[in-house]
């Protein structure tokens, strides 16, 4: 089947460094002519996947650049300029970036392309205090606060991995300058889109923002905390699984008891006593401290494919967590064909990849490799 393509015909001028680099491929997927103008030495993600003598292939400059194509501009000259101005006049959407060409020269752009979306991304958005301020993933993770929000309570923050400030950015971007898109289209008139990083990062932070405009309360990594003792990640034989299983949710507690009645388990003295359906003992650091070596014996014996069988037969609220190599093989996502594989000559097999971060009726996947310096296809 023919792949669905919505963004066919469209013309897309990507100039970005980093941050925008994902919301150009989504619009290349889509079936935008993407075109990433680069300089005579090639943009800083090429030159680091290209540089001679690396121990190990760069898949993150083939992934952020598939259904994408290249060409070669010096725009510090006039007629890498006139060139770009003569593409720009078909554009239907321009991407910028901070510290990129062209970045300081929104109004020049926007004359050559009036009638385009001209998108522009940056760290902290354009004008305020912090518009030149230097960052980094891990800094724009903290001053969106994710990085609050991420790890254990009484523990510090954490930087969430594999750059999730390009991600999210590139995410916004995209869905802003899709809809500009449309109106641009309709309307006749262009639009620049003004996309920080931090505001992004700071919009998904789950419902930390409707907490404080509620309860004025701050919100804190590990959610609120975990709040029973039955509720956290446990070790068993062979990694860990969540468990999620306080006398109040359903069935699953009274389970799991006779799950360790029936396999005569010493850890069931314990837990058959009284004080264990108090819903505010268990929420105790006493009640915590007291669960986890005493479940972590029981479930010591049986390994993680296991524990999820028994789990389901019995519905106990009970689930492995995954390393990444079984991301890589879950049924469930290669059921959902999440992962697709592409050709790209730079590597001797196929290379798999995420595939797009939506579903639609139709097939969407990227149609080319990462292209070569100046290739236009």
């Amino acid at each position: 089947m023919e792949a669905f393509r919505p963004y066919t015909g469209i013309r897309v001028l990507d100039l970005t460094y980093n941050l925008g680099r994902y919301a150009t491929r989504l619009f290349g997927d889509l079936g935008a002519e993407v075109v990433r103008v680069e300089p005579p030495e090639g943009l800083p993600d090429r030159r680091r996947a290209e540089q001679p003598g690396r121990n190990s292939p760069d898949y993150g400059f083939s992934f952020f650049n598939a259904s994408k194509r290249s060409v070669v501009l010096d725009l510090a000259a006039a007629a890498g300029r006139e060139t770009f101005a003569t593409m720009a006049r078909d554009a239907h959407i321009v991407f910028l970036e901070r510290g990129a060409p062209l970045a300081d020269e929104i109004a020049w752009v926007r004359e050559q392309a009036p009638q385009a979306v001209v998108t522009i991304v940056s760290p902290y958005g354009l004008g305020g205090p912090w518009e030149g301020a230097a960052a980094s993933d891990l800094v724009l993770q903290a001053a969106g606060g994710i990085a609050w929000m991420t790890g254990r309570d009484g523990e510090p923050p954490l930087r969430l991995p594999v750059d999730q400030s390009v991600m999210i950015t590139s995410v916004y971007a995209a869905v802003a300058t899709a809809m500009c898109l449309f109106d641009a289209e309709t309307g006749g008139t262009g639009h620049v889109v003004d996309v920080s990083a931090q505001e992004c990062i700071a919009h998904s932070l789950q419902n930390a923002l409707q907490v404080w405009d509620l309860e004025q309360r701050v919100s804190h990594r590990a959610g609120e905390g975990t709040r029973d003792a039955s509720e956290d990640i446990y070790a068993c034989k062979d990694g860990k699984v969540f468990l999620a299983s306080p006398p109040t949710l359903g069935i699953s507690w009274k389970q799991l008891l006779a799950w360790m009645g029936e396999t005569s388990h010493p850890s069931l003295e314990e837990f058959g006593k009284e004080r264990w359906l108090d819903r505010r003992w268990r929420q105790t650091a006493e009640a915590k401290a007291l669960f986890r070596p005493l479940f972590e014996a029981f479930i010591g014996q049986y390994t993680r494919d296991e524990l999820l069988a028994e789990a389901l037969k019995r519905k106990v609220v009970m689930a492995p967590v995954a390393r990444i190599t079984d991301v890589l093989g879950d049924r469930q996502l290669a059921y959902r064909k999440y992962f697709i594989q592409m050709d790209d000559p730079r590597f001797e097999r196929p290379v798999q990849f995420p595939g797009a971060p939506y579903k639609m009726s139709e097939p969407v996947w990227a149609t080319s490799p990462a292209p070569a310096l100046g290739d236009r296809g």
